[in-house]
């Protein structure tokens, strides 16, 4: 599909703009982009959405969020996904939970948030640089993942409720299950829930040119893919209280996940084997608290996360224990501290804001392997935030100010290995950095119908320890990865202008961005080998891969569209046009999602006895092919293999999909089925990290069940 397909197909959509019919919810309410004030997405200057419960159905964050304009999904198989928004992923996306900073080692590809998208209330997500108000790795955007609120009863009344939901997918024998109560005594509340997911191996799509047992396939593996099976399970357990004058909470998760990932021993081989089994745990408490003091709001935020990850190079989930006190065994533990205080002001001049101080610290140990070694990092920051309403016009601004300290210990015992190998020594393993950063928005309401926004930023982001300081095989990007101890840190410059329209049941929204980014990090293809085993650099062996820094620049187009034509028929629309340049080289930026559109509507049937509000649903997701920018980009090394690609085709996906509500008495059960890839289409995605040597997944039909229970 060319670039031009794109362009007419957006101006097709924003034609149909004309004639809405009927009435829709639109505008929903946001608490990510203002700390301050209770907005609809339409009123503020950056670009918001939000994912409510009933539509999370996949243990794939990157997944749940893909459906929206400018957010894609980088994948490892079906449990695997982080959100790549406006180009940009991994560190440079800032994801929350619950307005708290999370920490799970993100810095491979293939590694997804701790934390299951079952249990939220509701996901926001913010596109573009949100550092103002949540700091270094904030440059792409915001994700903020969100627990139900607590209930609140009369002084001697008793409240209870929940739901049970009920998953199934075909194409990997995949079976969910998650029950969420809420229950309250007078003015205490008290939320807990629980989740669990587990997975066989997925099957790909047909491709006719794909015959088991040679080494000339392109890809190497399709059909039913081994080690892609996975298993997870949460619990959330929480108590609230709230007064008149002051609310607090607190709140622990616990998330564990077993997961394989498919790779392939050398040439000539190439045989499937486990790239690595892992068992990541992770811990998470949280307390929140906001206290009116008169005319002002003292509000606070701690966080305390313990994240475990223990995998083995080669070797399943199922027998990684077998590995343990191996070279093979890697065994990385995580311990944070966040806390973040502010103090809301009341309205002076007609501005609102407040003034907020926050901070980290992270101890980072290696108890075996290689890939990245012990290290602490901590943080801190201080801004002011403010906005104002003034007639047609809302106003949002602020500024921040951050440093940043990473240092590797110059621990013989622990991180001899990357001292010895010169990935760091004493005049490089430790790093400061710091930063100013700013942002200056405003919506202009038009008329009744259009309301223009635009939002001016100015981003940071340090480098990490993984980025600094690894030296290891690194599963995630199929290499040996090394870090630079002497990267500097990102800065960013960015810029977006929509025009937004929303009259009855019509909602519709066309943005224009530009983002430039000095000292961009970005993995290169060094030309040399590494012997996996002894680290050592030799004549054969994996790609050496390690970050160095360039400039770049990222402009796109977002569009989406929702219009309710009939009393039964709505469509919807979203498209993405997206150019990544690394302007030092006068080259293509690294691992940019294609160019792609979607088309779909949803049309009622009415009812049929008890099942009601009846619906089908069409979709059609197209993507345009998409090259590797040049053989320092991560997954090129397979364009010289003698079976894969890096490059990928263009292609299109139908989905077709029935949703239903099953009343019973004072119960509606939502009842739902969706066919996706329906024609079981044999294709490889750009932004899967399997795309050189596999296939994507091919037909899959999931089955969801809501029930409700308790005082409804």
């Amino acid at each position: 599909m060319q670039k031009n397909t794109i362009f007419s197909l957006i101006t097709i959509n924003i034609l149909m703009l004309s004639h809405a019919y009927g009435e829709t919810d639109l505008g929903e309410i946001t608490v990510t982009a203002s700390p301050v004030g209770t907005h609809s997405s339409v009123e503020i200057p950056c670009q918001i959405d939000t994912v409510k419960a009933k539509e999370i159905t996949s243990a794939s964050l990157g997944e749940v969020l893909s459906n929206i304009a400018g957010v894609n999904n980088s994948s490892t198989g079906s449990q695997a996904g982080k959100p790549i928004i406006r180009g940009m992923g991994g560190d440079r996306v800032k994801i929350l939970s619950n307005g708290n900073p999370t920490d799970f080692q993100t810095y491979g590809t293939r590694h997804i948030a701790t934390l299951d998208p079952l249990l939220a209330s509701r996901i926001e997500v913010v596109r573009g640089a949100q550092g103002v108000l949540y700091g270094s790795d904030a440059l792409g955007g915001v994700v903020n993942v969100l627990s139900p609120s607590y209930l609140v009863a009369d002084e001697n009344e008793t409240l209870f409720n929940g739901s049970y939901i009920g998953e199934y997918n075909s194409n990997n024998n995949e079976f969910a299950n998650a029950i969420k109560t809420q229950s309250a005594v007078g003015k205490v509340g008290f939320n807990l829930s629980a989740s669990q997911r587990k997975g066989d191996n997925y099957s790909t799509g047909k491709s006719d040119r794909w015959q088991s047992g040679t080494t000339s396939d392109l890809p190497r593996f399709a059909g039913e893919l081994p080690y892609t099976n996975f298993e997870t399970k949460s619990v959330q357990a929480g108590v609230g209280y709230t007064e008149d004058l002051y609310e607090i909470s607190l709140q622990h998760t616990y998330w564990q996940s077993f997961q394989n990932f498919l790779g392939h021993t050398s040439a000539p081989a190439f045989n499937a084997v486990a790239s690595a089994g892992q068992d990541l745990i992770n811990n998470e408490t949280q307390f929140d608290g906001s206290f009116s003091l008169g005319d002002w709001m003292l509000k606070s935020k701690f966080s305390l996360t313990n994240n475990r990850r223990e995998a083995a190079t080669g070797i399943p989930y199922e027998d990684m224990k077998s590995a343990i006190n191996t070279s093979d065994y890697l065994d990385i533990e995580v311990d944070r501290q966040d806390m973040k205080l502010a103090l809301q002001h009341p309205t002076f001049l007609g501005f609102d804001g407040e003034i907020g101080l926050d901070g980290y610290d992270k101890k980072q140990t290696l108890k075996s392997g290689k890939l990245v070694p012990t290290a602490n990092e901590k943080g801190l920051g201080i801004y002011l935030f403010e906005e104002k309403s003034m007639g047609d016009v809302e106003l949002q601004g602020g500024i921040r100010y951050d440093t940043r300290n990473v240092k590797a210990l110059l621990d013989g015992q622990n991180n001899g290995y990357f001292i010895d190998r010169n990935f760091f020594d004493a005049t490089n393993n430790e790093q400061d950095f710091s930063a100013f950063g700013a942002s200056l928005g405003a919506t202009y309401k038009l008329n009744s119908d259009f309301t223009l926004a635009t939002n001016l930023s100015k981003g940071f982001r340090a480098p990490s320890i993984f980025e600094l300081f690894a030296g290891g095989v690194h599963g995630g990007v199929q290499a040996f990865q090394i870090g630079n101890p002497n990267l500097q840190e990102e800065n960013s410059l960015g810029i977006d202008l929509s025009l937004r329209y929303q009259k009855d049941a019509t909602n519709a929204n066309l943005t224009f961005y530009s983002n430039t980014i000095n000292n961009y990090i970005q993995l290169t293809n060094t030309g040399y080998y590494r012997n996996p085993t002894t680290g050592e650099r030799a004549t054969t062996g994996l790609v050496e891969m390690q970050n160095e820094q360039t400039d770049a620049r990222i402009d796109g187009i977002e569009f989406s569209l929702e219009r309710k034509i009939t009393d039964a028929t709505t469509i919807r629309s979203t498209a993405e046009y997206i150019q990544g340049k690394d302007t030092k080289n006068n080259q293509n930026l690294a691992y940019i999602p294609p160019s792609h559109i979607s088309v779909g509507a949803t049309q009622s049937i009415g009812s049929f006895g008890k099942l009601t509000n009846n619906e089908i649903l069409v979709d059609v997701r197209m993507y345009e092919g998409q090259k590797v920018a040049g053989l320092f980009e991560p997954f090129a090394q397979y364009n010289n293999t003698p079976f894969g690609s890096a490059d990928t085709s263009g292609y299109a996906l139908f989905d077709l999909g029935y949703h239903s509500t099953l009343h019973l008495e004072s119960r509606d059960i939502d009842l739902s089925v969706k066919a996706t890839n329906i024609f079981d289409l044999g294709y490889r995605d750009y932004l899967d990290t399997y795309k050189g040597y596999a296939l994507a997944m091919g037909r899959n039909i999931t089955f969801n069940l809501a029930i409700p229970f308790g005082d409804q």
